[in-house]
């Protein structure tokens, strides 16, 4: 995982799977970050080819944890794989999806 700062909102670009392996990584990050300011937080999704159920659990206990600590989190640039998951969980309806990382981080207003 890749972690920057772009125009006061964290962008998130995760590894190639977003899987049981990486998944409590991405939370325990998040988690820190909620912590010290109410983070707006984007996930980049580029580079990732593949998402499991983890992965989607990883994503949705992150959000919670950014609204619980009046933050928000965005989804850039899911891969197909990623957006027919979405699609399938009905995830599309809980996440705001952009298909550009500077719509999304500009989103946040």
């Amino acid at each position: 995982m890749e972690i920057e700062k772009r125009d006061g909102v964290t962008v998130i670009s995760t590894d190639e799977r977003l899987d049981a392996m990486a998944a409590p990584h991405l939370k325990e990050t998040v988690r820190k970050m909620s912590e010290e300011t109410s983070t707006k937080l984007v996930i980049d999704l580029a580079k990732t080819k593949f998402i499991d159920s983890s992965g989607c659990g990883a994503l949705v206990a992150s959000l919670r944890t950014l609204i619980k600590n009046h933050g928000d989190l965005k989804i850039a640039r899911p891969s197909a794989q990623a957006q027919t998951l979405f699609q399938l969980t009905r995830l599309h309806r809980v996440f705001e999806i952009y298909d550009n990382l500077e719509t999304a981080i500009k989103s946040f207003g």
